[in-house]
């Protein structure tokens, strides 16, 4: 097998009848539901500072030495440890019960302890890869996270509110492993093998479909619970999401502390394998 392998792209592109999100950001901010009429806006800058581990599934030429595909597991790792740079904000606008809602993040990854866990080979199938066998493989992750969704109020009074929502959110992911081995991997029945260093590299961009809910519940001076969960699938197998957190209002300006939990898996032999993120964010959102 080459010692580079050739990059290799993906475009999974899947149909999504219902579509939304509810992010750290736009968990944070959240507009309230008022009886005065005319519009409410709330922008929200944030830090979001997840874990991050999962599968990623490469394609591998079939000219390489006869491996098909490779499997390269991610530790779990700290964004702010691996982070080159970051971008992360929110918005809202609503009218009565309605509102809109936008959220985008851009993360860009250095590079972190990974192992090659397996590989496909050509009319054979997985062979795993021993842990004592990878010395050093290490991958990068480059990505763009883009929320734009519509919410109504379902329910408000002096406790809080509960919103429905559904929107679109897309997920771009670029992913680049360096496999160090101390060994080839060799095929079963000779003849066929996998590289002991290469570098693995496969791009995806991910459109799904969610429902769920979000909101808030007054504590009283101030205090507040603001909460979000959606569910759904679209290019992805199945991508879930659940916030909570802790926040205080005074005048027009927000500041919450809370913790987000974010779950990927497109299954098959697509890039991103059970792959979540998970971790604290601080917002402080401005209201006007």
């Amino acid at each position: 097998m080459a010692r580079t392998l050739r990059r290799v792209r993906s475009w999974p592109i899947g149909a999504a009848l219902v579509l939304a999100v509810g992010s750290a950001g736009d968990l944070a901010a959240q507009t309230v539901p008022s009886a005065e009429p005319g519009w409410s806006f709330a922008v929200t800058p944030y830090v979001w500072a997840p874990s991050i581990n999962g599968n990623l599934r490469y394609s591998i030429p079939r000219s390489t030495g006869g491996a098909s595909g490779a499997n390269v597991g991610m530790d779990a790792t700290n964004l702010l440890e691996a982070l080159n740079f970051a971008a992360m904000v929110a918005a809202e606008a609503r009218h009565g019960r309605f509102s809109v809602l936008t959220d985008f993040i851009y993360l860009d990854l250095g590079n972190s302890s990974s192992a090659v866990r397996s590989v496909d080979f050509v009319q054979v199938g997985r062979n795993p890869v021993s842990t004592t066998l990878n010395a050093g493989t290490e991958s990068s992750v480059r990505g763009s996270l883009w929320t734009l969704g519509g919410a109504y109020t379902l329910a408000a009074g002096g406790w809080g509110h509960v919103d429905a929502f559904a929107g679109l959110r897309w997920f771009s992911l670029e992913t680049r492993t360096d496999v160090r081995l101390a060994a080839d991997v060799a095929g079963p029945g000779g003849g066929r093998s996998f590289a002991r260093t290469g570098r693995l590299a496969r791009d995806a961009d991910l459109f799904d479909g969610l429902v769920g809910v979000r909101g808030r519940f007054e504590l009283g001076g101030g205090f507040h619970l603001p909460y979000a969960f959606d569910i759904g699938g679209g290019s992805s197998r199945l991508t879930w999401q659940a916030a909570g957190g802790i926040g205080y209002q005074a005048g027009w300006a927000d500041v919450t502390l809370g913790y987000r939990h974010l779950h990927y898996d497109q299954g098959g032999n697509r890039l991103v394998q059970d792959f979540s993120f998970g971790g604290p964010y601080l917002a402080l959102s401005f209201r006007f």
